[in-house]
Parts: C-alpha cells; sequence; structure tokens
C-alpha cells in the first residue's frame, strides 16, 4: 500500500486509505475534545513518565516507548483512582480514545507516520474522578525522525493506470467507515505475526519513498513479502473479518478488526479463505498470495492501521508488555 506524501489529504492512492481515515477520524474527536472542555477549569500537573515494571500511582502517565521513531505506535498508560469516571486523552490538541485495561489503567494508542514531524509532541490527559475532582496531567514525548530510502520505480501502463478518481473514490467510499472502526475491547493476544512466510520484498518497506515513473511520489504505508501465487497468507493476531472483497486498487483486500483502533489489512490476494464476520484467530488460513489490484508483482502487503493512521507492522511483532496483553 502506497500513501501519497504530497497533495490533498483526502485523496488517495493505493495507500490513501489512512490519509482518508484520518481525516474522517477527526470530526470523531471533536466530540471527544468537546466533552474534555465540558469539565471546565482544569488544575495541571506535570505528569510522571515511569519506567517499565515500576508501580505507577494514580495520577501518572506512562509513554513507551521511550525513544519512539516515526511510524511506531505510541502507547499512553494513564494510571487513575479507582472509580475514576473519565478519562480524555489527546495528542497535540487531537483527541485519542483511551480504554480501561487491568491494572488500575487507562490505554490510548497513538499512531505516527512519516508525515508525524519529528520532534517534540504534546499529551494531555484529563482525568475526572469518582468524587468530581478534575486533574490535567501533561507531557512532551520526542519522535524522532525515521530513516526511509527514497527509490525510482517504474509501473507498467496497466498497473499505473488503475490510479483514477474512480477507483479512488470507490477505495474511499468502501475503506474510510472500515478503518475508522473503534471496537471497544481488545481482541488480539500478545505479540503479532507475520502472514507470511516470505521473505520482506524491500524496496516495498515501511515508509520507504519511491518516484513511480518520474511522475508521483509516494511513501509506502505496510510491508511486502515476495512469495509465490497461491501461498498462504495467515491472520496476524485475532480478530474479526470486517472486509473480504475485491478493490480496484488493493485488489482482492481482507480486514481484521482487532480492536480498541487496531485493524490489519492485507492486500492483492488470489483468493479468499475467510468472508466476512468470521471470527478469525492469530495464525489461521485467511488467504493466498497474489498480485491483484494495483500491485507491481506477486506477493502480500501487510499493512496495519492505528486509529486510521498507517504504522509500521513490524512494531506489533516485538514482544511489549504494555502492548501486547489485551
Amino acid at each position: 500500500m502506497l500513501k501519497r506524501l504530497h497533495g490533498a489529504r483526502t485523496r488517495r492512492t493505493e495507500s490513501f486509505k489512512g490519509t482518508v481515515a484520518r481525516a474522517t477520524a477527526g470530526v470523531a474527536c471533536l466530540c471527544v475534545v468537546s466533552a474534555a472542555a465540558a469539565l471546565g477549569a482544569l488544575p495541571s500537573s506535570g505528569a510522571v513518565a515511569s519506567e517499565a515494571g515500576a508501580s505507577p500511582s494514580p495520577g501518572t502517565v506512562r509513554v513507551f516507548p521511550s525513544v519512539p521513531v516515526q511510524g511506531d505506535t505510541l502507547i499512553v498508560l494513564v494510571s487513575v483512582p479507582t472509580g475514576t469516571a473519565v478519562v480524555v486523552i489527546t495528542f497535540d490538541g487531537g483527541a485519542v480514545a483511551a480504554y480501561p485495561i487491568p491494572g488500575g489503567e487507562f490505554r490510548a494508542l497513538i499512531g505516527t507516520d512519516p508525515e508525524v514531524p519529528a520532534g517534540p509532541h504534546a499529551i494531555d490527559a484529563v482525568v475526572r474522578e469518582a468524587g468530581g475532582a478534575v486533574r490535567r496531567l501533561t507531557q512532551t514525548v520526542r519522535l524522532a525522525p525515521g530513516r526511509f530510502r527514497v527509490l525510482q520505480l517504474t509501473l507498467p501502463p496497466t498497473t499505473s493506470g488503475l490510479v483514477t478518481p474512480q477507483n479512488l473514490a470507490i477505495e474511499s467510499r468502501v475503506l474510510v467507515p472500515v478503518l475508522n472502526r473503534h471496537t471497544p475491547t481488545a481482541l488480539w493476544e500478545g505479540t503479532f505475526a507475520v502472514p507470511s512466510g516470505g521473505r520482506i520484498n524491500s524496496p516495498y518497506a515501511y515508509g520507504e519513498q519511491g518516484v513511480y515513473n518520474g511522475l508521483r511520489e509516494w511513501w509506502h504505508g505496510g510491508v511486502d513479502f515476495a512469495a509465490p501465487e497461491g501461498a498462504p497468507v495467515s491472520a496476524a493476531n485475532a480478530g474479526v473479518v470486517v472486509l473480504a472483497r475485491s478493490l480496484p486498487l488493493g485488489g482482492n483486500t481482507i480486514v481484521i478488526d482487532h480492536g480498541q483502533g487496531v485493524l490489519s489489512e492485507y492486500l492483492h490476494l488470489s483468493a479468499f479463505a475467510v468472508g466476512e464476520g468470521a471470527r478469525v484467530q492469530r495464525g489461521v488460513l485467511i488467504g493466498r498470495v497474489g498480485a491483484t489490484g494495483f500491485a507491481p508483482g506477486l506477493g502480500l502487503h501487510w499493512g496495519l492501521y492505528v486509529n486510521g493512521v498507517p504504522v509500521n507492522p513490524l512494531f506489533w511483532t516485538v514482544s511489549r508488555p504494555e502492548l501486547t496483553a489485551p
């Protein structure tokens, strides 16, 4: 899936999906920001960044990883007193959904990509306790720049010709509501597994930038695997299949909802092994490798979205207790 670096944020090519989804997600964010404003004047205090393994005290904000880079998923944990009624978290002023997790904390996931600027970003948490007391916790996280190569790539007219306003509109109409799902329950458990036994097919690693046919500038919003036609594709983790259909650019496409704004996508399949509505577990067969849609050749594109932002899916394949526990 390829995401355009420049141009209108509501347009897309094969991976304008994340950009369009994020724009739509902003509408929902406004509602949460309004809820925070309705809490009234807020006392502010500096948040304490605790190291992994430490016992957080109520009123503490922890952010992982400690040194994030573009493409990482930021994990924000807010420890709260028993009976806390409301937790509202914002990232640079934009609201992010927060969900209660075991241990007396709320967790919010913030997706970053090459378009999120490197440098400092503000995280605010508004906590309203059961007795009515309201406090505001603030913290700054510094995002390091990713190292993304720039490549000159050539596609045949039969492939590049798929990028038309009509096809972009079809993909947008189908994918925007899917990629903006927020199932309250986390369905995943443990680390995510790579969905293919093939090797990662550079130059199609996450974030790599390409100039296509000397005209278009894109960056790659996922990871591609080189594999023969018909090779198995498996679910990266447990979830519900919310999309399994043919699209002009994604080709035969599957999207799995893992809960709490986390969704994975599998593009260019030659065949489906599951249908929409199926509940799947980590590692089960969901499809077969192909070259359908806007594909440079045989292989699998694997993408992962966090609240509509296409993040580096390999980040989720590393054990992170604060993230990969349900």
